[in-house]
């Protein structure tokens, strides 16, 4: 009990750590370029983070038992193909949405399935169906973008506000609520944590592990397709190469948010902050004019940094959780 409550407290200032990471970025950032302090830019951050938030609000959860997803960045490529080619040919959005939706959602249950029933390693089993997904998308598209004759309301979705705000940001605001009261409040998010900490130990007390896992995979490919849509939603068109490097960008945020890769850690507000951390540098790098190649660098230093970071969290909780235990 009390190593517990050591790791909630660090967590918790993992979390302010973040927060004030965002504070020092935005000050240097507003102070670098006079037109960072803008609501309308904060609006275009926000859009710019929302799939990720959206698709990681699962995909935390499905971490937190020790696995992920590579495969969503393709799931977001084929499904907004999908959703175009439909609009294309006159289908009302809704449907086409649906449909859209479904195929997506088919992912999560191939890679469900793989994983939580038949015992392939998620690496192997997310990697595979990336490679299918990005193929798929190539073939359904024969290789090009579908941008003609589809409907100018396909971008509504993507450029619609809602009481002075974006579409986008009420969506980041629903579902990190509702993924919040899944991880805190239903069996879902718990057994999550417990098939994470000790899988083993979870599948003694009674817990359906393999079950677990499936579910979760449903829904962060149902999440990552309702990401293709918002995406093909964003340009108006279907592109087969769209999602490039997207569920890396998930990861990223996750772990930045202090989600163990090894699970039993999780925490879906700290995604989001994450996501944010991201989301304002690459907006902030980009009004300075600072080329894409070194903002990758400047990615793939925070996700060193927030391995580190998780390490040095979990050190320090178990360093304090005994100290108090032996007092």
């Amino acid at each position: 009990m009390t190593a517990t409550r050591a790791r909630a407290g660090f967590a918790v200032d993992q979390k302010l750590i973040l927060i004030g990471l965002l504070l020092v970025i935005n000050v240097f950032f507003s102070l670098a370029s006079p037109h960072f302090f803008a609501v309308s830019n904060y609006f275009n951050i926000l859009k710019s983070c929302a799939m990720i938030v959206i698709t990681g609000a699962g995909a935390t959860l499905l971490m937190m038992t020790g696995n992920f997803d590579l495969s969503a960045g393709s799931n977001v490529a084929l499904t907004g193909v999908v959703y175009a080619l439909l609009a294309q040919a006159g289908v009302p959005l809704f449907a086409a949405g649906c449909i859209a939706l479904a195929g997506g959602t088919a992912f999560g249950l191939i890679n469900g399935s793989l994983v939580g029933w038949l015992n392939v390693p998620p690496f192997i089993a997310s990697l595979g169906m990336m490679y299918i997904g990005r193929g798929l998308a190539l073939v359904v598209s024969d290789g090009s973008v579908i941008v003609d004759r589809i409907p100018p309301s396909m971008l509504r979705i993507y450029q619609g506000t809602l009481l002075g705000m974006p579409y986008l940001a009420w969506f980041i605001v629903f579902f990190v609520a509702v993924f919040m009261v899944i991880q805190r409040r239903t069996l879902l998010g718990k057994h999550a944590l417990a098939t994470g900490g000790n899988r083993n130990a979870a599948f003694f007390s009674g817990i359906n592990t393999g079950r677990i896992v499936f579910v979760l995979y449903v829904i962060v490919g149902a999440l990552a397709a309702f990401s293709g849509i918002l995406t093909a939603a964003r340009s108006g068109a279907g592109d087969p190469r769209s999602g490039n490097q997207f569920e890396f960008d998930v990861i990223l945020a996750i772990m930045l948010g202090g989600t163990r890769l090894q699970g039993g850690k999780g925490s879906v507000i700290g995604t989001l902050l994450g996501a944010l951390v991201v989301a304002v540098l690459d907006n902030g790098l980009n009004m300075l004019n600072v080329l894409t190649f070194w903002q990758s660098i400047v990615k793939g230093a925070i996700l060193v940094m927030a391995i580190l970071l998780n390490e040095k969290v979990m050190a320090g909780a178990r360093k304090r959780g005994l100290a108090r235990a032996s007092a």
